[in-house]
């Protein structure tokens, strides 16, 4: 079974506030991103968490957490953290790893992943000719999951083992919050 991981430990400097709270029909973003992912994978959903933590866990105080201690390290910390938890989680065949400020990921885009998920080959998204998260990991790939350092994510990881990728085209990957004027540009494309 393929279990999934919402991205959320980042410091949000760009953006200037604590982006993973920003409201989206009033609901704060990362509880948005993970109630869409949860709805495919039916329980099977993680928040990952660090930086401002105590404010964040707030608003899911009834769903499944990690606290990345690493968190100022990056990306690849978090996603390490996943790996090494995920590692004795005999259930789990692989992680979905998708980032809390996808915003414009629908139930649809992360359905479409684990259709395409085979159990053994890397499904990364692919959008204006780059690839990247939303990615699946097979079980296979936690010990170089679990290596990774610094803010790049698992792109190593599928760099090395690019002959055993599928893409999977995800338009709606190609968008993620980082400054609050792509907040604000995504509320005025996207009022509910």
């Amino acid at each position: 079974m393929v279990y999934g991981f919402v991205m959320a430990a980042g410091a949000s400097r760009r953006f200037g506030d604590i982006k993973q709270l920003a409201k989206i029909d009033g609901v704060s973003m990362v509880r948005r991103s993970y109630n869409i992912l949860n709805k495919v994978l039916k329980g099977r959903t993680y928040l990952v968490v660090g930086s401002n933590a105590e404010f964040i866990v707030r608003d899911f105080q009834e769903v499944n957490t990690i606290y990345n201690r690493q968190w100022s390290m990056g990306l690849g910390s978090s996603i390490s953290c996943v790996a090494t938890q995920m590692e004795n989680e005999s259930k789990c065949s692989g992680v979905l790893i998708t980032l809390g400020d996808q915003v414009k990921l629908s139930e649809q885009d992360y359905q479409k992943l684990v259709d395409v998920y085979d159990g053994e080959k890397i499904v990364v998204s692919s959008y204006s000719r780059k690839k990247g998260p939303p990615a699946i990991f097979p079980r296979k790939y936690f010990e170089q999951l679990i290596r990774l350092k610094g803010d790049i994510g698992a792109r190593e990881v599928i760099r090395k083992n690019c002959n055993f990728v599928i893409s999977c085209k995800l338009d709606n990957a190609s968008f993620d919050v980082d400054f609050k004027d792509d907040f604000r540009d995504f509320l005025s494309q996207n009022s509910l």
